[in-house]
């Protein structure tokens, strides 16, 4: 990345895109140097833990435009703190993938819930899915208000009837949304009091003793 470059140009080339989301506005932004840095450093760090880099980068020319491009998906995404950045290269290290993963599959990996403290989807699906069974649902309990979120939007009554493979793609889609809200510093809504399991009433052990009293009356009564 050896010029600066219009922001808005870049991320126009991606209008053709059916999955492309556009942000708002940015206009003419220029790639300042402490970006420019970030970028090139991650992309150092990228050589180092993919062997087969150079498949994805063949010439200096085609790294940098490559740069460009992640940098287009970072703004469009919302990556803008280094500890997004380090969790996704804490995945990728764990991955010992060979070939550099796409700038879409890196961001799934900043916004990682396990870079929150949070349950895995893995583990959050499963908590999910147990709590959707009518059973559940006065006693259940949530690892945090992002699974129970999670869990409504894919359907309390739509999840369970999904095969595990279809029902985890759902629930992983909306669980990464919650965990987007969160790293992007906005507050989730509690876990509403109907969902929570009901306060236990108090114990009067007068009262259980005029009921048993009270029963055993009626049966002797009933005896001939």
């Amino acid at each position: 990345m050896k010029t600066a470059t219009s922001v808005r140009d870049l991320i126009a080339t991606r209008r053709t895109d059916p999955t492309y989301q556009a942000p708002v506005e940015p206009g003419a932004v220029a790639v300042d140097p402490a970006t420019r840095a970030v970028i090139d450093d991650l992309f150092l760090r990228l050589r180092g833990a993919c062997g087969a880099w150079r498949q994805s980068w063949p010439t200096e020319a085609v790294m940098n435009a490559s740069k460009l491009e992640w940098l287009a998906e970072f703004m469009r995404a919302g990556i803008n703190r280094m500890e997004q950045i380090d969790h996704g290269m804490r995945v990728v290290s764990a991955s010992k993938r060979a070939f550099v993963p796409t700038p879409g599959e890196f961001v799934s990996w900043c916004f990682a819930p396990e870079g929150l403290g949070l349950p895995s989807v893995e583990k959050a699906y499963a908590q999910g899915l147990r709590n959707c069974h009518p059973a559940m649902r006065a006693d259940a309990k949530w690892m945090h208000p992002a699974v129970y979120h999670a869990t409504a939007a894919a359907g309390f009554h739509s999840l369970p009837l999904l095969t595990r493979e279809l029902g985890m793609a759902s629930f992983e889609k909306h669980y990464l949304e919650q965990c987007r809200k969160i790293w992007k510093g906005e507050q989730l809504g509690a876990v509403p009091v109907a969902e929570l399991a009901a306060p236990a009433a108090p114990r009067n052990p007068e009262v259980a003793h005029a009921a048993l009293a009270n029963l055993r009356s009626k049966v002797s009564g009933a005896r001939p």
